[in-house]
């Protein structure tokens, strides 16, 4: 959200576009020949966006994403691709984003075509500061559709396919299953934080609103 406007991304377009509050709507920009997924505002201002050189999820030998942070009119402030030293790609198939209160991305992508997920946290530097692919015990593979971070830079993921929530410290550090099965919660896909509510929307077009405990771990 910019100034109460709406932003969202257009896959199969390849667009970004703006909504205002009386619901008039622009396009910001064209993000071709890449197909933007997953934004969130910068606490740079702008925005990021994850992009993603494939037309549907699934993993090919020429897969490549980025991160592009771009000012509220589109232009590209800043392009995440690679490593500080250039060595390696930062992503594959980059999908949900959030910036953490450090600055750091924290960015969730598909690692190959069964779906499963991991997530990538990386600095403003491009360095990458740690990954995540769920925890040993899991009985399913770590199935991550959305992030969010708290005021206290810890980050939520939502598991589908282990029907649970993970929380993790600013540095990658598994906390706890803020909600699992038994809460109960079936097959979340989708994550929103504001203050002390935590929205979970879930399998089927349900949502579970939960109150969400902030208090530092």
């Amino acid at each position: 959200m910019i100034d109460n406007d709406i932003v969202y991304t257009l896959f199969s377009s390849k667009i970004i576009r703006r909504v205002t509050p009386s619901g008039t709507e622009s396009d910001i920009c064209s993000t071709t020949p890449l197909h933007p997924v997953g934004i969130c505002k910068s606490y740079n201002d702008g925005l990021m966006v994850t992009l993603c050189s494939c037309d549907t999820p699934e993993i090919t030998s020429d897969s490549y994403g980025e991160v592009h942070h771009i000012d509220t009119s589109g232009g590209i402030i800043k392009t995440y691709t690679h490593t500080q030293d250039r060595k390696r790609k930062l992503f594959i198939n980059p999908s949900r984003i959030a910036q953490n209160k450090n600055t750091d991305l924290c960015v969730v992508e598909y690692i190959d075509r069964e779906f499963r997920s991991r997530l990538v946290c990386v600095s403003m530097l491009s360095q990458v500061r740690y990954t995540y692919t769920g925890q040993p015990a899991l009985t399913e593979m770590f199935s991550c559709n959305d992030i969010a971070c708290d005021h206290h830079g810890r980050i939520l993921l939502t598991d589908f396919d282990n029907h649970a929530v993970h929380l993790l410290r600013e540095d990658g550090h598994f906390l706890q299953y803020v909600l699992t099965e038994q809460s109960p919660l079936w097959g979340p896909q989708c994550l929103g934080l504001y203050g002390n509510t935590l929205w979970v929307g879930c399998e089927k077009g349900v949502v579970r609103v939960y109150k969400y405990s902030d208090e530092k771990c």
